[in-house]
């Protein structure tokens, strides 16, 4: 708050020298840039389209980090999630969002309808100030840009400030009944005001989830039900003078290869023992997503496994297949020369803590290695949501006498797949059916849970497939009309319902912490990360309610310390406010969080 109250400091000052000049000039005739009043609603409607952009990218990461639903860099929490953290939504609130808001505000008049403006900002407003308690606990709000009266003010009661976010996206509701965009731009839904009403209902809707208002919950009506509704930002293909394509794209697209890693546990979770190859030795079928969401550059991880096929019988009969074993490499993959961390061994994190089988590349929880020479063998961003390229490569790759790594013939570049016309994921349709089957499940309701889920899957899949028509050379090898194949969509989603309904209510914990058997919360919660995949943040507020999934991956490091129940405040307000305390470790508790730990934290 001290930067806003020092900006304000210099708008004033500027516009008075001005006002008190001994000489008139044509400079004192322009409109001071600085001075919030005199800005076009417009264009503030879009920084602050920008501002929870922005903010959303980093609740997202931050969520998917800590829910395996990507890889976390970094052997200590507290480290990882310091004073950093949060730092950029807490800026884009207090400096940029609620200024503008509050400028929308001075210009609206009957002769200056802004309705449409003042709902869909103050229901991004809500949703930023719902996340940051969520990750903060108590923040400022109520003495928040008023910096003549409250220069350095005071933080407000967690639980009362999900309170004021729920009034104000009822006070978005009013506003946006009957708007009409006008001249603005709308870079989410296009303008469609019954769009953001829904938003601002399912908002509400995730609010009294994580609160335990479950009835609520359950009963929730208008809010987000199909793909048509789904908030989310989209991306372009443009590459210079801006950059508008999708960060995950910016970084694995490149001349010098992918820079990303992905999680093993999820996509361990996702391929299963031998890909599409496992159905037919009587094993489930892999999820119908992993093509879409990981590019693999290579048919084998070093230190793990992976199918070819002897096409000219060069070995024995031929179109015999055969399991092949990848010999470590200390250059690409330092960890496949190290023995298996001791605190994990004989669980079932043991065969991935360092490789994945069938090729996926990634790395586990925790691991702070540097970078090596691995560009073009890790796996890169898919088709969803970065808008990359569909993996159309088969499981059982087919040898015919060359060096297949050689001739695999996936390696990213410039321009490749859908170009980067990717999405930012904010709320989808298939997370409001896994806040029902949450919901229903806590309420010790299954067979209504169960409905929810699959639902949610269903959804869920059915958006990530929609983007293989992105990646012009996605059926070259024609398994991308595999992928898509109904009849081994339904099968996926009948097993998993299968085991979800068979799985106990509860169930104990082995000598290691793992769960002897997967409960039904387990199955639910590895069912969201899938689904949060490109998202992520509604994983961190899952594992801090239910304790579950169980089955997460364990952290390289055998004590990483506290896993976070909230993290540190921004240390630049911290270092400028003296009313706000850093806090010493990651223990404290939102006010909705019952302390439930789970086991592989």
């Amino acid at each position: 708050m001290k930067n806003i109250y020092k900006f304000l400091i210099l708008t004033f000052v500027v516009s008075g020298s001005m006002f008190y000049s001994c000489e008139t000039t044509e400079l004192d005739l322009l409109v001071d840039p600085t001075d919030l009043t005199t800005a076009d609603p417009d264009l503030l409607l879009n920084q602050i389209q920008l501002n929870f952009r922005s903010s959303m990218i980093t609740f997202n990461d931050r969520g998917a980090d800590l829910g395996r639903v990507d890889y976390m860099f970094g052997r200590n929490y507290f480290n990882n999630f310091g004073a950093g953290t949060v730092s950029g939504p807490w800026n884009n609130l207090y400096s940029g969002m609620l200024p503008d808001i509050s400028a929308i505000e001075a210009a609206n008049s009957p002769d200056n309808d802004l309705s449409f403006h003042l709902g869909i900002s103050k229901a991004m407003q809500a949703t930023i100030m719902i996340n940051l308690v969520d990750y903060l606990g108590d923040i400022v709000y109520s003495e928040a840009n008023n910096p003549g009266e409250f220069p350095f003010p005071n933080l407000d009661d967690d639980a009362a400030v999900y309170a004021a976010a729920m009034d104000l996206l009822d006070e978005a509701k009013g506003y946006l009944n009957g708007a009409t965009l006008g001249t603005a731009t709308d870079l989410y839904y296009g303008g469609d005001a019954s769009k953001w009403i829904k938003f601002a209902n399912t908002m509400q809707m995730r609010a009294n989830l994580a609160m335990g208002n479950y009835p609520a919950v359950i009963n929730a009506t208008n809010v987000i039900s199909s793909s048509a509704d789904d908030l989310q930002f989209s991306y372009g293909t443009q590459e210079l003078a801006p950059d508008t394509r999708h960060p995950s794209y910016i970084g694995d697209y490149r001349s010098d290869g992918a820079n990303t890693y992905f999680s093993n546990w999820l996509m361990n979770l996702m391929v299963g023992q031998y890909g599409d190859f496992t159905p037919l030795i009587g094993g489930p079928e892999p999820d119908p997503r992993r093509r879409f969401y990981f590019y693999r550059q290579n048919w084998r991880t070093p230190g793990n496994y992976a199918l070819y096929e002897d096409v000219d019988g060069l070995f024995g009969a031929p179109g015999t297949i055969y399991l092949s074993n990848g010999a470590p490499n200390g250059e690409t993959l330092q960890c496949s020369l190290q023995e298996t961390p001791t605190h994990l061994q004989f669980t079932a994190q043991e065969s991935i803590w360092c490789s994945v089988q069938m090729g996926y590349w990634g790395r586990d929880h925790g691991n702070d290695e540097g970078t090596p020479p691995d560009n073009f063998t890790r796996t890169a961003s898919g088709v969803y949501p970065a808008g990359g390229s569909f993996d159309g490569r088969e499981d059982v790759f087919p040898y015919v006498g060359a060096s297949i790594g050689a001739t695999y013939g996936q390696q990213v570049g410039l321009g490749n797949g859908g170009g980067g016309a990717g999405i930012e994921p904010i709320m989808l349709a298939s997370f409001v059916d896994f806040y029902r089957a949450e919901a229903y499940l806590a309420s010790n309701d299954p067979a209504n849970a169960a409905t929810y889920l699959q639902a949610g899957i269903t959804k869920s899949i059915a958006k990530v497939q929609s983007f293989g028509g992105l990646d012009p050379d996605a059926n070259q090898h024609g398994v991308l009309d595999s992928a898509t194949d109904s009849g081994r969509i339904a099968t996926f989603i009948s097993e998993t319902m299968a085991a979800f309904n068979a799985a106990p209510l509860t169930s104990a914990l082995d000598g290691l912490g793992w769960p002897v058997e997967k409960d039904k919360m387990d199955i639910l919660g590895e069912q969201l990360a899938v689904a949060q995949f490109g998202a992520g943040n509604d994983m961190f507020n899952f594992i801090r309610r239910t304790g579950h999934p169980r089955t997460l991956s364990r952290s390289l490091e055998e004590v990483p310390g506290t896993f976070p129940r909230t993290v540190l405040y921004p240390g630049g307000e911290v270092s400028s406010n003296p009313n706000l305390n850093q806090r010493l470790d990651l223990n404290t508790q939102v006010f909705w969080d019952t302390g439930v730990t789970n086991p592989a934290n």
